[in-house]
């Protein structure tokens, strides 16, 4: 398919990557936990009981465990390991290990039943498998007859002595899988190499510099490949990994206030559960200083809340995917922009050549007319084929600097100069307004509804705000289908 003629074309400078030809990202982790065996680097919940602490050498242990169950199961430097380990210790310990040995840690995409992952180790060549308990005989035998061998963690590394290195690869060889949210279609593979995690590490970083001491409360366990690169302490929030939707707000505020967290990043559905709980019995959280929330378009009126309950915190929106972490960043202050110009996210950040693939020209926003298109972005922090663009499937413009985006990839279609975001992010100032979703149909747009407000409340705000504006239908559903990963993306396909 050929190009469209791009909107604009523009380039920051670019962030530091690995100038050797070889490298290994794990390193700088290990590196950082032999510098501070004594200080405490991860902070896991346990149900029931207190807290579990976990020093440099505790970790090192642990990874070093896995690293020797890794080496006799005959793992070699550019072989695929699918790690099959819920989110704990040991997950992270087994994929520092893989990657340590030159090897290449598969995370799959969540939920994924068996048939997904019997799928993923066929496409990838898959031989080993570090698994999280053992699985039911019938998983056993068909591991076997594809001759995948399975090896799980012990938690006894008593014997286990250091003193090994993390193996050079190539710096583009990758050095992790992980996969999209599988928000508009199936989720698909997403490949960092070693040099773009470490541009990333660097990326983030810039954005948002940590300092001697810190504690982190990371929603997500990628986070924790930073923090652990940085020497920041992590303290994992209790949620239940598998569906964070079941999480205690009470408990996990309970622990912000316990563990003494400075800094805490999470989706939009996890903050907004955190922000209900927090107006029916305020806590004072005087030693959170930063806040940042992202993995989905933020609702302006979700983040001026989180100014208001974080009052000692500076609240961020971050924008960026696996692929581009970070894209851009804006402080939240009270100069909002109008809900019609769509998402604000900032500032496209330092090390980003970025331009838009022309779409049309939108009617509402700081300028009648504003050309808008798909943002495409290259670079060292993007996981792309050096040199080409990474489409991100988002649509907006650039405004003074700022960064907004309109509208999604598979949902794009513009009417009257209208994408789906504004209409959505307009929805979203309606009081009783939990979810909202515009659904572009060929002749106009299908809104979808979720909360307490009233459907003719939904349709007369809608035509005082976008007069003219072809609105099929409006529908109210008790939930709205979202993606398995963040729980915060819309999954437009499946609205009905």
């Amino acid at each position: 398919m050929a190009a469209r003629p791009a909107t604009s074309a523009h380039s920051r400078p670019a962030a530091p990557i690995p100038n050797s030809a070889s490298y290994n990202y794990a390193g700088l982790i290990l590196a950082q936990l032999r510098c501070r065996p004594a200080q405490v680097c991860l902070v896991w919940p346990a149900p029931a009981r207190a807290a579990t602490f976990h020093t440099g050498h505790d970790l090192l242990r642990h990874i070093s465990g896995s690293r020797e169950k890794l080496l006799a199961a005959g793992v070699l430097p550019g072989h695929s390991v699918l790690l099959a380990v819920p989110v704990s210790v040991e997950l992270i310990a087994g994929l520092l290990a893989v990657q340590a040995l030159g090897a290449v840690p598969v995370l799959p995409p969540a939920g994924a039943s068996g048939w997904q992952l019997s799928g993923l180790v066929r496409r990838l060549d898959i031989r080993v498998a570090l698994m999280g308990s053992v699985p039911a005989p019938l998983a056993q035998l068909v591991a076997w007859v594809r001759g995948l061998h399975l090896i799980y963690p012990d938690a006894d590394h008593n014997q286990v002595t250091d003193g090994w290195q993390a193996c050079p690869v190539p710096a583009q060889q990758a050095a992790l899988v992980s996969h999209s949210s599988g928000s508009t279609g199936r989720p698909k593979a997403i490949r960092r190499s070693h040099a773009v995690l470490q541009a990333q590490h660097a990326a983030i970083e810039a954005a948002f510099p940590p300092w001697v001491g810190q504690r982190d409360f990371p929603l997500f366990p990628n986070v924790l490949l930073h923090n652990l690169a940085a020497g920041v302490v992590s303290v994992l929030p209790a949620v239940p990994w598998h569906d964070i939707r079941q999480f205690s707000p009470a408990r996990v505020v309970a622990q912000l206030r316990a563990e003494r967290v400075q800094t805490l990043t999470g989706n939009v559905a996890y903050f907004a559960a955190l922000l209900a709980h927090l107006r029916e019995l305020p806590v004072a959280l005087p030693e959170v200083v930063a806040v940042g929330v992202g993995g989905s378009p933020v609702p302006e009126p979700l983040a001026q809340q989180l100014r208001q309950v974080f009052a000692q915190a500076a609240v961020h929106v971050i924008y960026g995917s696996s692929e581009a972490e970070p894209i851009a960043v804006r402080e939240v202050t009270d100069k909002a922009s109008s809900p019609l110009a769509g998402y604000c996210v900032g500032s496209i950040q330092g090390g980003l050549e970025w331009r838009f693939e022309h779409l049309g020209n939108l009617q509402h926003g700081p300028v009648t007319g504003q050309p808008m298109g798909e943002l495409w972005v290259r670079g060292a922090h993007v996981a792309a084929v050096p040199g080409e663009w990474l489409r991100t499937g988002d649509y907006g413009y650039m405004a003074d600097g700022q960064l907004y985006l309109t509208g999604r990839q598979g949902n794009e279609q513009l009417h009257h100069g209208v994408q789906h975001y504004q209409l959505e992010h307009l929805l979203y100032h309606l009081p009783g307004m939990e979810r909202a979703a515009a659904r572009a149909d060929t002749a106009g747009f299908t809104v979808f509804v979720q909360g307490a407000v009233q459907h003719e409340v939904v349709a007369a705000f809608l035509a005082a705000h976008l007069p003219g504006l072809p609105i099929l239908a409006i529908h109210k559903r008790a939930t709205l289908p979202v993606d398995a990963r963040h729980h915060s993306k819309i999954l437009y396909s499946q609205l009905r």
